[in-house]
């Protein structure tokens, strides 16, 4: 896929390993003019390599002049949403209330990259006006873990390594799945309750996994996410 992005010139393979069950490390050096990694994320054959295979491809750029050896796992970074969980959590909410197609639209904008996070979140809430507040018990019936993401987790949790859940999403979900999967931490959106209804207000308050890199002392080399 970058080969087909980049003169071959430009890039050449330095390595290749597996780092746990299921996550894959390619080290690549990449030749001035270097290219801009947003450019990839949402390229067609990107977005359908991950789409055909169930994966996620993970950009890491490394500076020029940093080791590119193979580098310890000690963070592991995780997004909830189709990622360690089958489902989207707003949409979910949506369902609840019967305005599915209305916030998918938002949220597929939002992961094109037509709309950036914040406004496609406050967008998406404003939608869910009247979303009982206790609905988050409903939806911990029905949500499911994706495959191999527990047996994934207790890889690493086996080998000491810090397993992190940051969402863009909520953090009554996000909580719920730290417990079911044994993750270190879950960080996620903080929501304003009303009784009996989700106020459309909420608190954005996404912590970055860097500050834990610095809490423990772990190089963000040694961090995946």
């Amino acid at each position: 896929l970058l080969a087909s992005q980049l003169s071959p010139a430009q890039l050449v393979l330095d390595s290749y390993c597996t780092l746990a069950p299921g996550i894959f490390q390619s080290v690549y050096s990449i030749t001035n003019p270097r290219p801009n990694p947003a450019k990839f994320r949402h390229h067609a054959s990107i977005t359908a390599f991950e789409a055909l295979h169930a994966v996620e491809i993970v950009w890491d750029i490394v500076p020029n002049g940093v080791s590119k050896a193979f580098r310890p796992v000690r963070l592991a970074v995780f997004d909830m949403d189709s990622t360690l969980i089958n489902e989207e959590v707003i949409d979910e909410l949506a369902r609840s209330i019967g305005i599915t197609s209305a916030v998918s639209a938002i949220t597929a904008r939002a992961m094109n990259g037509e709309l950036d996070f914040e406004n496609s979140l406050r967008e998406r809430l404003a939608l869910l006006k009247g979303v009982k507040a206790d609905v988050w018990d409903e939806l911990k019936k029905t949500i499911t873990i994706a495959e191999g993401a527990k047996e994934l987790i207790d890889y690493l949790r086996e080998r000491h390594v810090l397993t992190v859940v940051v969402s863009g999403g909520f953090a009554p979900m996000a909580l719920w799945l730290k417990e079911q999967l044994g993750l270190t931490y879950a960080f996620a959106n903080h929501v304003r309750k009303s009784l009996p209804i989700i106020s459309t207000h909420m608190f954005i308050r996404i912590l970055v996994a860097c500050r834990l890199s610095v809490k423990r002392n772990i190089p963000i080399s040694s961090s995946v996410g």
